[in-house]
């Protein structure tokens, strides 16, 4: 186990959850000459421009090594803040937001590889968890510091500098870990390598289906949840606060797999996933609604690292960052068919959200039982 990797990791993850003007950041977008349909052609630039970097860039860092990769990375971050400081307009908002797809497509995998070869297979739950939760806390003290004492938009932004100046700094002091494998490997054969294990295909199916059930609805769908159960706005805040704290519960995922086993946990996760989407469709009541969110929330802070890591476990050899943006890729595709759904049942009725949800869950539960018996016919 390299602890300093391990303990770099949570402080960068932490320094980079740290995005101060990350309330405001509508708002600050319109005062600096964006409209709101403008902002909309930038975000679904940038999330075509991550879809197509993806593989390309996981493939450049197997080549490169993961330290150069994630150094580069964090730079590229940390010229995406100067740059979103500065901007004014269409065109550096997008530029801002090109930086930012060639980091996120950049990271992707590579940071969780890193951090999965520099633990132990048994520490890994618990150190994705810690991660996870790293990131939360930033984002909760920066949320917390823009309303106490910083107010000011423009200097929200500015603050937000410092933290990823720091974060990419801390990278240079990262220990590399030699790459696996052969070099003469391409992306074709990250792919043969991906269908000669079809199984792998179902278990990612079955994440996306959980992950993205989870998050669209905790995230997108829960005021209008709490709407239809007559909860004043007033309370939204208020409730907002403890939803945002949830995730550092994921902290302890490690603990949780000494007594239940990954796999039943996983079982466990999307099941009751499934039972809170159904209760949700069927009551409006209030408390209901508002434990029903939050289970979800949780759901999602334990399954979401926990995946992580078993899909790490799963890759072997060389071209681990391909395969894992390969991997990200599968699970991105699912995830657009299933947001389009949920907006077309939400343009129908908050209950259908709710059912749709439920019906991901189940399928989800079904993937992860193929996969399983596939497990036990090899």
């Amino acid at each position: 186990m390299k602890k300093r990797n391990i303990y770099l990791l949570f402080a960068i993850e932490w320094l980079q959850g740290m995005v101060f003007y990350s309330s405001v950041a509508t708002l600050y977008r319109q005062n600096h000459g964006l409209t709101l349909v403008e902002m909309g052609l930038i975000e679904s630039l940038f999330s075509i421009l991550v879809f197509i970097l993806e593989i390309p860039m996981g493939y450049l860092c197997d080549r490169l090594g993961y330290k150069k990769t994630m150094m580069s990375c964090y730079g590229i971050y940390l010229l995406s803040k100067i740059v979103f400081y500065q901007a004014y307009g269409f065109s550096m908002f997008l530029l801002e937001r090109l930086l930012l797809a060639i980091t996120v497509s950049g990271l992707s995998g590579c940071d969780s590889a890193f951090l999965y070869l520099s633990t132990g297979k048994i520490e890994n739950p618990r150190v994705f968890g810690y991660l996870h939760a790293c990131g939360v806390a930033g984002m909760m003290m920066s949320s917390m510091a823009f309303s106490l004492w910083i107010h000011d938009m423009e200097l929200a932004a500015l603050c937000t500098i410092f933290p990823y100046l720091i974060a990419f700094l801390l990278s240079f002091f990262l220990e590399d870990i030699p790459m696996e494998g052969s070099s003469h490997m391409g992306i074709k054969d990250a792919f043969s390598l991906l269908f000669q294990q079809k199984r792998h295909i179902l278990f990612l199916i079955a994440s996306a289906l959980l992950l993205e059930t989870t998050h669209t609805i905790s995230v997108f769908y829960s005021q209008l949840q709490w709407k239809a159960s007559h909860i004043p706005v007033v309370y939204f805040g208020l409730i907002f606060i403890f939803m945002t704290a949830i995730p550092l519960l994921g902290a302890s995922l490690g603990k949780i797999v000494e007594y239940i086993r990954e796999k039943t946990l996983m079982f466990l996760l999307v099941f009751v996933s499934m039972i809170t989407c159904i209760i949700l469709a069927l009551s409006h009541h209030p408390y209901v609604s508002i434990a029903g969110i939050m289970i979800l929330t949780l759901v999602e802070a334990f399954y979401s690292p926990l995946s992580q890591s078993l899909m790490n476990q799963r890759v072997e050899g060389a071209l681990r960052v391909t395969m894992l943006s390969i991997y990200s890729m599968i699970m991105n595709m699912v995830g657009i068919v299933m947001n389009m759904s949920f907006g077309v049942a939400g343009d129908i009725n908050i209950q259908w959200v709710m059912i749709l949800g439920g019906c991901f869950c189940f399928l989800s539960l079904l993937c992860l039982k193929k996969e399983s018996q596939k497990n036990k016919e090899i």
